[in-house]
């Protein structure tokens, strides 16, 4: 089952995003969709996220169709030019790729290229979605006609208490067809933030699936809380991580996700949860998945 036919049933769907190895041995990759593809319903793969050097997105992505695993490829505007963009884009859907999440990307001072890289800015993300659904009408940006449009589901973020209704629509008049936020640790902030976007329209027009991160730490919980637009953390997640370390931080740091999880599952308007869990997805994941509650409906090997 592909993440559009998950979205079609009216479900609350699931997916976990997965950092490409920085090592290009193909073996924990393969490892982590056969693990992760039982458990969601796509896999969502980074491209050099935190402006450092991974393997592609593209590479990793499909490894994991190769494994039966839908993928979500993040494509970041900021690596590529107009061409090279493009011919990602088309090789992508060579390869069976079918969701691309458009991103700017972060900014190259945050990792170590900083001063030896170039931050390309042919196109921004708005730009880079109207980019892709030009593939799905079926031309390229010089007016190059295909013979075979691709049909990608065009996936775009949305940063909750700072993305207003005017820059979401904009988003979704540029081609966006699926929202993805960025974390949410306080679900009555967020609650607030989503009344005028769901009485817009907006999560009609493209559902949402909302981040959810469990915490390793106080120390990560106040890096997000003071340094990442959108994250608010409530002092009542701080008191609960207080105090733990290694394991028991991560033991109380999966509850916590999955608490969210269910805490969004009523949440009006919410399509479904995205797992972020950088550095330790395929312990994390599985554990936050088999701790939800049984009635929540999962992609099962099962399924055909």
């Amino acid at each position: 089952m592909t993440l559009s036919q998950a979205l079609a049933d009216d479900r609350f769907v699931l997916t976990a995003e997965f950092g490409p190895p920085r090592d290009p041995d193909p073996a924990p990759v393969r490892a982590a969709a056969r693990l992760l593809g039982r458990l969601v319903d796509a896999v969502n793969v980074t491209d050099n996220q935190a402006a450092t050097v991974k393997v592609s997105a593209l590479a990793v992505a499909a490894l994991l169709a190769a494994e039966g695993v839908d993928p979500i490829m993040q494509l970041t505007a900021r690596d590529r030019n107009l061409m090279a963009l493009q011919a990602e884009l088309l090789g992508a859907w060579t390869l069976g790729v079918r969701t691309v999440l458009a991103l700017r990307g972060d900014s190259l001072d945050v990792g170590p290229y900083g001063s030896r890289a170039t931050h390309v800015r042919d196109v921004d993300a708005v730009a880079l979605i109207e980019l892709i659904r030009n593939l799905n009408h079926g031309h390229l940006a010089a007016g190059e006609e295909l013979k075979t449009p691709t049909n990608f589901l065009i996936a775009g973020a949305a940063n909750p208490f700072f993305d207003t209704v005017e820059r979401l629509e904009r988003k979704l008049d540029a081609g966006v067809s699926l929202l993805q936020s960025n974390v949410v640790y306080d679900i009555d902030r967020f609650v607030r933030w989503l009344a005028p976007i769901a009485d817009a329209g907006i999560v009609e027009r493209a559902p949402l699936l909302v981040g959810v991160m469990p915490p390793r730490s106080t120390r990560m919980l106040r890096y997000m809380h003071d340094n990442i637009p959108g994250v608010e953390v409530p002092d009542a997640v701080f008191a609960r991580m207080d105090g733990h370390r290694d394991q028991a931080a991560k033991d109380e740091g999966t509850r916590i996700a999955a608490e969210v999880i269910d805490a969004l599952r009523n949440v009006e308007g919410v399509s479904g949860a995205h797992l972020m869990a950088p550095g330790w997805e395929t312990e994390a994941v599985p554990r936050i998945v088999e701790s939800l509650d049984g009635n929540l409906a999962l992609r099962a090997c099962s399924e055909p």
